[in-house]
């Protein structure tokens, strides 16, 4: 390995090699092979020529890679060499079926000697990808500025994270109860759990017997990265629906960034279902139970008056 502050020029490296050999061999009488081994250990010089060609070294990388997400890679790449670097390019091309490039040759810029540029490389990490550590090579090609002569510096390379894959959207249900036969307006707090700007959000409720929606879509027109807004949806229970907790889902359709239409996966929430309330039809059966008593005991009480009689509760007995 050469040092990056090795200058250029020729350089001389003593290497000792040793190693052993069949000296001599013979068939003797019977056809016995017989042999004899030795051993020898030579030394000689290795001349190194050390040029001025740009080289480079990859630093301050950052990367934004998760698990089914499309992300970027970024850094600064610094050149080591003693010669200035025009048109620089970096290539990126992983062997691997789950961190794809979504282009293979960026352009970074001219770097002189001891100089740097930042770099940015789109990338995709598929949803089969494990969120691990991973380390690439980034070959790097330039033209050297003094003598035009195209070069490549196939030694840099680099390591990032991969992180975990996320939800889309956060789903947060308000007041998530309805009333056995009821009906009622299910609002749902909708959050863009992402680092880019979502358009065209369109969701989608699904929900199971006992439970039904007449009104299950709704739309968004934008959500930036941390934005939440709230939705509606219309929600009601059977009359004869268990008194518990019952599943629904929801996912979206949207458009992302780079206008690529794309569907998320399902979120569930609980919604529970509580006993019919009240709905405030009908006589008060307590006022009326009073009124009944009273009216049964003023009735009892002219019967007695009256020796049992009952011509005269309404005080019209003839004269």
């Amino acid at each position: 390995v050469i040092p990056d502050s090795a200058k250029p020029g020729r350089y001389t490296l003593t290497a000792e090699l040793s190693y052993a050999y069949t000296s001599k061999a013979r068939t003797s009488q019977g056809d016995v092979a017989r042999s004899a081994q030795s051993s020898r250990t030579v030394t000689r010089d290795v001349v190194i020529q050390v040029t001025d060609d740009p080289r480079f070294n990859v630093d301050e990388i950052d990367s934004t890679l998760r698990v089914g997400e499309e992300g970027e890679i970024t850094g600064r790449l610094r050149n080591v060499g003693a010669d200035d670097a025009r048109s620089v390019e970096v290539q990126f091309a992983p062997e691997s079926d789950t961190v794809i490039a979504t282009t293979n040759e960026v352009a970074v810029d001219d770097i002189p000697s001891g100089e740097s540029a930042r770099f940015s490389i789109p990338v995709e990490v598929t949803s089969e990808a494990e969120a691990v550590p991973r380390e690439f090579d980034l070959p790097v090609t330039y033209r050297n500025a003094d003598t035009g002569i195209r070069g490549e510096d196939d030694d840099p390379s680099f390591r990032v994270d991969i992180g975990e894959s996320r939800d889309t959207f956060l789903i947060e249900p308000v007041n998530p109860t309805v009333a056995a036969g009821g009906t009622k307006s299910l609002d749902l707090r909708v959050t863009n759990n992402r680092d880019e700007t979502l358009e065209d959000i369109e969701g989608k409720l699904f929900v199971d017997d006992p439970l039904d929606s007449s009104n299950d879509e709704t739309f968004t027109t934008a959500l930036e990265p941390g934005e939440t807004t709230t939705v509606t949806v219309d929600l009601s229970a059977g009359g004869d629906a268990t008194i518990k907790t019952y599943p629904v889902s929801m996912d979206f359709r949207y458009t992302d960034s780079d206008g690529d239409s794309k569907l998320s996966d399902s979120y569930r929430t609980a919604i529970s279902v509580t006993e019919p309330t009240d709905d405030g039809g009908g006589l008060p059966i307590g006022p009326l139970l009073l009124v009944l008593l009273v009216v049964a005991g003023a009735g009892a009480f002219l019967w007695r008056r009256n020796d049992g009689g009952i011509d005269d509760i309404g005080g019209l007995q003839d004269e």
